[in-house]
């Protein structure tokens, strides 16, 4: 049997229990259930990244999935929207990007740069959410797109007006803080990953971090649609 569990890594703090690993202390770590299944969630903070995703991975992590609050880059966007990445661009620098450091080895292949499956449940989530008119939907925009590149600058600051006019011309739609380096960690520990954003400012402006709970009536159909497939 094909088990499936899923970790969400969230840029809102969140209160959970810390694991020893060879890294260090993970970030803490929640455990939202949904009926029998076991949901894990966690933010960054200023944990090793490299012992946080080790951490999801030794409590069974098959899947590492993004939420997270962004800037929009593409005039195309507007605070309200949902978009599910299909690429990226990593623009962050001076991480522990690999598990590797002392060995030879390391390399990842990111193509595709986002699970398949993942991106297709995460969407059905979205649709489904819509069509429920969910409290996450009921903002005055909550359009849908099904894919976009999503731009990480590093976890410590947001992007600056310049730095947004940069990326937006490198063909970035959304600009986030925290998808690097946890995505080449988790590749590396054989975790599929993806990416669900929602459009809360206009890229090189400030903005507030949704709570994770509005996102909770995305993931659990979402969750759904990638354990139990038609």
């Amino acid at each position: 049997m094909d088990i499936k569990r899923i970790a969400i890594l969230t840029d809102t703090e969140l209160l959970g229990d810390r694991y020893q690993t060879d890294f260090g202390l993970s970030a803490p770590i929640s455990i939202i259930e949904y009926d029998n299944y076991k949901l894990l969630v966690c933010s960054q903070e200023h944990s090793d990244p490299r012992a946080t995703v080790r951490a999801l991975k030794d409590m069974g992590a098959t899947h590492l999935w993004l939420c997270e609050s962004v800037g929009a880059l593409s005039i195309l966007l507007e605070p309200g929207d949902w978009l599910v990445a299909d690429d990226y661009i990593d623009g962050t620098r001076g991480q522990h990007y690999t598990y590797f450091s002392e060995k030879a080895g390391g390399y990842v292949q990111q193509m595709p740069a986002f699970d398949n499956a993942s991106r297709d449940a995460l969407i059905t989530g979205l649709t489904m959410q819509a069509a429920a008119n969910k409290p996450a939907a009921a903002a005055q925009n909550r359009r849908i797109f099904r894919r976009g590149v999503y731009v990480c600058v590093g976890n410590t600051r947001l992007e600056t007006p310049a730095e947004a006019a940069f990326w937006t011309r490198a063909g970035g739609h959304v600009v986030g803080r925290f998808l690097s380096p946890c995505l080449t960690l988790a590749r590396e520990l054989e975790m599929s990953v993806a990416v669900l954003v929602h459009v809360v400012r206009q890229g090189g402006n400030s903005g507030v971090s949704l709570p994770f709970s509005y996102y909770l009536d995305v993931l659990e159909p979402a969750v759904v649609s990638l354990i139990s497939p038609e």
